[in-house]
């Protein structure tokens, strides 16, 4: 009888989503079973007996400290019972694989099941293109995951991050923000003139189209979009025919400069020609421009970072200008002004002994 007892009180347990049972709910679960065990003066130990069984069996645990036991009655009863949690599943092991020897820093990082399965298809996609074309990291991701977006998410993840893979390896990158751009015929090799403005860009290709072929240099203008351009520079390969020299032209003002700075490091670290200064413009700015206060210039302003940029003729003259807040707008050059100096624009893109090559 103890036996079909535990098992009763068991597999009602079983039944059971929590994990603690007062005693008294296994002995209503025990009468409701078996009746007869009301008023029956050997109920107590019956149970006490079946309980016993089921902790020796390991399914229950009971407890341990005396407070928690009724013994004021023989056999004592256990105020509580607590089901035994359920083994846990051993967690299965994958066998040692040897990774090629490019994923071997990625192989050391990676230990969850989704680096782990990233890998696997990098390598089998690495085996079946030894010598892959270089691509837009959304046509690489689609091929890789189905998925055009995973790549841009995966970047922000720790095999990316610590630079254990790379868009290289992979042979994808970031396609550049393009800009727009005109090529206007003219002199010489092919020069590149960036506008921060669209109104400057504007006023200088409807000047340079205006310009006898023979008397203007050969250049494409173009507009960086605002602060866009430091992350539009990359475009530059695109132009044809390509620019030999680099220049930019934008407010004088901590906006301005700052993009124009932050764009000149890009184009270092994409090995792309030096992005110089528009030397002549900015001194046009500076001897005619109305100075005016600087929205942009908020807080703590490094202005020795911003001016390192501009040629050594210029810096003293602006960081005076950016330490008093102030500052001037490229459309202060506008169209009117040009026109009375067509020359701005070649001299803009000559490429001299005291432009800054960084």
């Amino acid at each position: 009888m103890t036996g079909d007892l535990a098992e009763v009180i068991a597999v009602w347990i079983a039944g059971q989503s929590r994990r603690h049972f007062e005693v008294v709910d296994l002995v209503r679960c025990a009468t409701t079973n078996d009746p007869s065990l009301v008023g029956d003066p050997l109920s107590r130990d019956k149970i006490a007996r079946a309980l016993r069984a089921l902790a020796d069996d390991e399914r229950i645990v009971l407890p341990k400290s005396p407070s928690a036991w009724d013994d004021r009655t023989h056999p004592p009863l256990p105020r509580w019972v607590r089901k035994r949690a359920a083994p846990e599943k051993p967690k299965p092991t994958r066998a040692l694989r040897v990774w090629p020897e490019v994923l071997s820093a990625a192989a050391a990082i990676a230990t969850r099941p989704d680096e782990l399965d990233l890998l696997e298809r990098v390598a089998s996609w690495l085996r079946e293109n030894p010598d892959p074309e270089p691509v837009p990291l959304e046509e690489r991701a689609l091929e890789l995951f189905g998925d055009e977006k995973v790549l841009n998410v995966l970047l922000t993840k720790r095999l990316f991050t610590s630079g254990a893979l790379t868009l290289e390896l992979l042979a994808c990158y970031q396609p550049p923000l393009l800009f727009p751009s005109q090529y206007v015929h003219g002199v010489g090799h092919p020069r590149l003139l960036v506008a921060e403005n669209n109104a400057t860009f504007q006023s200088l290709l409807v000047l340079a189209r205006s310009l006898e072929p023979a008397g203007r240099p050969a250049v494409h203008l173009g507009w960086g979009i605002g602060n866009q351009f430091p992350v539009g520079v990359g475009a530059v390969r695109l132009l044809e025919p390509p620019p030999q020299a680099l220049f930019y032209f934008g407010d004088l003002d901590v906006a301005g400069l700052r993009t124009a700075a932050q764009a000149a490091e890009t184009a270092i670290e994409l090995e792309l020609p030096p992005l110089r200064p528009a030397t002549t413009l900015y001194r046009w700015l500076l001897d005619h421009g109305e100075r005016r206060p600087d929205r942009s210039s908020r807080g703590a302003v490094d202005v020795t970072a911003l001016t390192d940029w501009l040629p050594e003729e210029l810096r003293g003259e602006v960081e005076r200008m950016l330490r008093g807040r102030t500052r001037i707008a490229q459309e202060t050059l506008g169209l009117k002004a040009l026109r009375a100096a067509p020359d701005l624009i070649s001299d803009a893109v000559r490429v001299t002994p005291s432009s800054k090559a960084n």
